[in-house]
């Protein structure tokens, strides 16, 4: 019989019924995968892909009203408004569902599609780059509602397939055999590479403490994309393929990726460049959807778990 993750359990019993139906749902970060050296975390991070915003977010407004900003007396048309602005997920965060300390990102179906297999801003695409709990697997489905779970599927698919390319050439650009922690560190890094939080609000051992605890969930999650892009020598370490080059896997690359690669050839740049506009873009965002209060409490929060990486 299939085990469930805690985190399953509990939003099947408890945490889907204090929110509207969505898409598509998953869990992220600390609180479900723990990090090296550090307590679990005690607030679930959770992602909702819906069809329609606007309406969800009126639903939920109704329903949980003291979740939402000041940005609530503006209505749900506005709140999608903000939501639009990159990277596409509107963030309701330290609230409480049944004692649970929440945030949660809700962002559109068709929005979660294009940073999947475009990578326009590479943030929740990023988020799914690494292991994470997905929530609504056994959602019942029929119809339309089946049909945009199967489209879904194949975007991480995609997207994983991406990660593992672009890893795989980060990691074999020195020419010189890698490790497998070592690509993965570059897998769970994509995401971080421009971010300016990593300089000012972030753990400075952030990737390293993702991966180090995980190497078994990294390895679940990309043996089969990684097979057509690297080699193991026989002695544990991997080395690209021949054809695996940045010139020649370029119309391999997400688009978004790809069209930057043209202008100058530099995959990290490329990469950089995305995650820098999308980070500090959603992260002014978030003053405006969290609130002043919320925004300084998450900010001190961040700020000594950088501080305490430092020592």
């Amino acid at each position: 019989r299939m085990q469930h993750h805690p985190v399953q359990l509990l939003y099947r019993t408890t945490l889907r019924k204090a929110f509207p139906p969505v898409n598509f749902a998953f869990a992220y970060g600390s609180a479900v995968f723990q990090q090296h050296g550090r307590a679990k975390g005690k607030m679930l991070d959770l992602i909702f892909a819906v069809d329609d915003p606007t309406s969800w977010h009126e639903e939920n407004m109704a329903l949980n009203p003291h979740h939402y900003s000041f940005m609530r007396y503006f209505g749900p048309r506005t709140v999608r408004s903000v939501q639009r602005y990159p990277a596409g997920v509107y963030y309701n965060t330290l609230v409480t569902v049944d004692s649970q300390l929440l945030k949660y990102g809700v962002i559109s179906t068709e929005d979660l599609l294009d940073d999947l297999l475009n990578w326009r801003w590479l943030y929740v695409a990023g988020r799914l780059h690494k292991p994470v709990v997905i929530l609504t697997a056994d959602q019942p489905a029929t119809g339309a509602c089946a049909e945009v779970n199967g489209v879904v599927s194949n975007a991480i698919s995609r997207n994983l397939s991406s990660a593992a390319l672009c890893a795989s050439l980060l990691s074999g650009a020195s020419g010189t055999p890698f490790s497998e922690e070592s690509l993965f560190m570059n897998v769970a890094a994509l995401s971080y590479r421009g971010d300016f939080r990593m300089i000012v609000g972030e753990d400075r051992d952030k990737v390293k403490n993702i991966v180090k605890p995980h190497i078994k969930e990294f390895h679940e999650l990309y043996k089969n994309h990684l097979a057509e892009f690297v080699v193991n020598t026989g002695d544990d370490r991997l080395v690209l393929k021949d054809h695996v080059t940045v010139s020649g896997c370029i119309d391999r690359l997400p688009s978004c990726v790809a069209q930057s690669v043209r202008c100058d050839g530099k995959l990290q740049k490329a990469l950089s460049r995305i995650v820098y506009a999308s980070s500090w873009r959603q992260s002014l965002k978030g003053i405006g959807t969290a609130g002043l209060h919320k925004t300084l409490v998450y900010s001190a929060e961040k700020l000594v778990k950088m501080v305490n990486s430092m020592r």
